[in-house]
């Protein structure tokens, strides 16, 4: 009888885990059930394993990735005329944190200089920059958190794998974002040093101080603007759906996905197109 009742438990106790790695309420937006994933990348790992039959990600990523990366760009695409949200990416640091003022300025001198469509030239990007070269702020009489990062003498950058935004060529870790925060960070006189976060907690690990920044195709929105303090809108994106290409004529709008397992990454803008607030 012991041996049944275990047996029992530890079956509720797997049903109760795979509830908690997907969502299968009727009230998603689209999609009959929602995977979250631990990043982009992941989604489409999971494409091209068929695990899942849509994912939603950063349209700056997704162009790379089919275009460019010859193990996804055989097998998927991009479908034509979904753009889910358009939206901007920021850089955050902590709540009124000058560290942002000093990177706003930064953005500014490398946009109208030149260096900053040179870069994303390289990266395929240029036609995303989105800097207002007619950006002030006054100098921020609260500058406790920039003189501690200067202390310290390096900027600690949060990041995911997010190609073209931050990949590794190698052994050497590069990308837009990347490269960027060298630019940036050399204009300002400190190290950069790049540290792999999770995106779903980026928010406590930037509380708790383990890194100063997050930039990483980081999504402006009301909710991070109240939490953090973000720079200037410095890319263009868009959400979009990418499937497998022998499924093209199968998926053409949301309304198609009606029995698809959807994808996007955790915490992510993705999420939010699929899964509705709770508020």
């Amino acid at each position: 009888m012991k041996k049944v009742i275990t047996l029992i438990i530890a079956a509720l106790m797997c049903l109760t885990a795979l509830c908690a790695c997907s969502n299968t309420d009727s009230k998603l937006n689209f999609g009959k059930e929602f995977v979250p994933a631990g990043s982009q990348l992941d989604v489409l790992v999971q494409l091209n394993a068929k695990s899942v039959d849509v994912g939603i990600m950063d349209s700056i990523m997704a162009k790379y990735y089919t275009s460019q990366d010859s193990k996804y760009a055989s097998a998927l695409t991009v479908i034509d005329g979904v753009k889910l949200t358009t939206e901007q990416y920021g850089i955050a640091a902590r709540k009124g944190s000058a560290l942002i003022y000093y990177i706003n300025n930064a953005l500014v001198e490398l946009s109208k200089d030149g260096t900053l469509k040179t870069l994303a030239d390289k990266f395929g990007i240029a036609s995303d920059l989105c800097i207002d070269e007619s950006y002030t702020a006054a100098e921020p009489t609260d500058t406790s958190d920039w003189d501690y990062i200067k202390q310290n003498g390096k900027l600690i950058i949060g990041y995911t794998l997010f190609a073209p935004i931050a990949y590794e060529d190698g052994s050497n870790l590069t990308g837009f974002d990347v490269e960027l925060a060298r630019l940036v960070c050399a204009k300002l006189g400190i190290e950069p040093e790049f540290v792999i976060i999770n995106w779903n907690t980026k928010e406590n690990s930037l509380k708790g101080k383990s890194i100063d920044c997050i930039w990483n195709g980081l999504t402006i929105d009301d909710d991070r603007k109240a939490a953090m303090e973000i720079s200037i809108p410095y890319l263009n994106n868009n959400q979009v759906a990418v499937i497998r290409k022998e499924d093209a004529g199968k998926y053409k709008s949301t309304a198609d996905m009606k029995d698809a397992i959807i994808a996007a990454e955790s915490g992510s803008a993705g999420e939010a197109c699929v899964v509705p607030s709770e508020e």
